[in-house]
């Protein structure tokens, strides 16, 4: 597992890589992580690095995403010296309010939050609430034996966020 650190307003460190700072050019970040497995429209992918770099117009650096939570298999994710992917979704959220001091848009509360100090945003497709609602109508349906270990793979990832990105100061607030 490739251990990655991401620090809020900065940039991420990838062990035996190096760092990548926010701000940095297309090619500049290429020098250290090689060419991307794929690229559209200002945005890099890195399969190996379980990671998504958007540039802005200029081909600056803007922000990075740890896409494939909440079981990464490649990548070993960090920030503020814990694995986000290891935290259930409340704590974390406790943790990057605390971090962040300031306000927090959770216009999209549930599944996505945004840190505008810190710049520091979570996502996740579906809450537990949503997966309990699921697991109601299917049994009343007469159809949970068939479907419970999805129902329940569900259930899993739904007490954690799926992904983590970082941004360039403003990047949430459009400063």
């Amino acid at each position: 597992m490739k251990k990655i650190e991401l620090i809020p307003l900065v940039g991420i460190d990838i062990e035996n890589l190096g760092a990548v700072a926010l701000g940095m050019g297309q090619m500049e970040v290429q020098a250290i992580l090689g060419p991307p497995s794929d690229a559209l429209d200002g945005q890099y992918y890195y399969d190996d690095l379980e990671l998504r770099l958007d540039f802005n117009d200029h081909g600056q650096l803007e922000f990075i995403e740890s896409i494939n939570g909440p079981f990464p298999e490649k990548t070993e994710i960090s920030i503020y010296g814990l694995n986000p992917f290891k935290v259930e979704a409340e704590e974390l959220l406790n943790i990057l309010s605390e971090k962040n001091s300031g306000p927090v848009d959770d216009s999209e509360a549930g599944y996505c939050y945004t840190f505008l100090n810190s710049s520091v945003g979570v996502w996740r497709q579906m809450t537990e609430e949503d997966i309990q609602e699921d697991i109601e109508a299917i049994k009343a349906e007469g159809e949970y034996e068939d479907n419970v270990d999805m129902l329940l793979e569900d259930l899993e990832k739904s007490k954690f966020f799926w992904t983590i990105g970082i941004g360039v100061k403003g990047y949430y607030s459009g400063q």
